[in-house]
């Protein structure tokens, strides 16, 4: 049995964490915070892609993603809750974003390009305001997310930390 993620999901699994603490710290309307919008920008594309180049090596990584102690039921459906509500929230955030950046200007220079943009009718207040307590919620998940893997670690004494960081025996 496998004790230990595959590196390629570890620098994918902390790759994706710091991209997204970086949109969470440099959020705001990226038309009036310039420099600090195109990182936002930056980091909300980058999670986007980040999230299906994921997808795709869950998929080819499966047998070797390591299966911990049986988890009673009561476990195993608030795993399940967790990490379904986080893969949602990885592609729907940068979504919800791209629309709203799509109301609040018809061109948004990217790094010196054109970021295509989509024409829409919507509520762009509200959908940013959605954008918003979304990522707020996120990183409060995020939060028990790590809590969940020290008391994993420092209470049941598994592998479930473990197996998600690099150390070599």
């Amino acid at each position: 049995m496998k004790n230990k993620y595959p590196f390629p999901i570890m620098i994918m699994h902390w790759l994706t964490l710091c991209l997204v603490v970086l949109a969470y710290l440099t959020g705001g309307d990226p038309t009036v915070h310039l420099k600090s919008g195109e990182l936002h920008v930056f980091a909300g594309v980058s999670v986007f892609l980040l999230f299906f180049i994921r997808i795709i090596m869950i998929f080819t990584y499966r047998k070797d993603i390591p299966l911990n102690k049986p988890m009673s039921k009561y476990q195993r459906t608030l795993f399940l809750m967790v990490k379904y509500t986080l893969y949602s929230l990885l592609f729907l955030i940068p979504v919800l974003g791209w629309v709203t950046l799509s109301g609040l200007t018809e061109s948004y220079q990217f790094f010196g390009m054109s970021l295509p943009l989509i024409s829409n009718s919507w509520d762009v207040e509200k959908i940013g305001e959605i954008h918003e307590f979304l990522g707020n919620s996120f990183m409060v998940l995020i939060g028990f997310h790590a809590l969940a893997a020290l008391i994993h670690h420092y209470v049941f004494k598994d592998n479930v930390l473990k197996s998600m960081l690099y150390f070599k025996k």
